[in-house]
């Protein structure tokens, strides 16, 4: 689209000439759709932010000023609003741990018999997920050992595999719940501080 076309596109456009508006909107929705989503990595938020860059660029058609051309006022109005939308999220987020945090300090809290019971119980769960996240040899013979207190050479004639095969598995097992709970055992010294 040349300058032309372009100035006489938008002079339509502020005379409020719909035939205009939906050239321009037929023309650029579908890339500024895909860039927003680019910023936002989320599909509807995107879509609500395209539209509503569209509907604010309709409604002040008549002062708005565009000096480049249409494509980069509408980038630069859907990046504006991108920014808007990720602000908005963060209060929101921010919103809604205070929130979280208000409930655990007023209800939960409220002894500290209740706040260790929720305590371990957050830990038996990070656990509990890692170690079901270890592969299936590895997490029956950690099982075995841990949990239902087999020695390695009990494990071994159970599961009919050499000793050395039972603590090669349970140095594997320690090993990547080392490596996968990590964070926890920092959270948990932090909390003894």
């Amino acid at each position: 689209m040349d300058k032309g076309e372009t100035d006489e596109l938008i002079n339509e456009i502020r005379e409020g000439k719909e035939e205009a508006f939906a050239t321009v909107f037929h023309l650029y929705y579908k890339p500024l759709l895909s860039y927003a989503y680019r910023i936002l990595r989320d599909p509807e938020l995107a879509n609500d932010t395209v539209q509503g860059a569209f509907c604010h660029f309709y409604e002040h058609r008549a002062r708005i000023s565009i000096t480049l051309s249409i494509k980069s006022y509408l980038y630069k109005t859907v990046y504006n609003a991108c920014l808007d939308a990720i602000k908005h999220r963060k209060v929101q987020h921010n919103y809604v741990n205070q929130q979280l945090l208000d409930f655990y300090f007023s209800k939960i809290v409220q002894t500290p018999e209740a706040e260790m019971a929720l305590y371990n119980e957050s830990i038996g769960e990070e656990l509990r997920k890692a170690i079901d996240r270890l592969p299936a040899r590895c997490r029956e013979i950690f099982v075995l050992s841990k949990y239902d207190g087999l020695s390695n050479k009990q494990i071994a004639e159970q599961l009919n595999i050499s000793e050395k095969t039972v603590e090669a598995q349970m140095t594997n097992a320690f090993s990547r719940l080392r490596k996968d709970l990590e964070w926890l055992l920092c959270l948990i010294l932090f909390s003894q501080v």
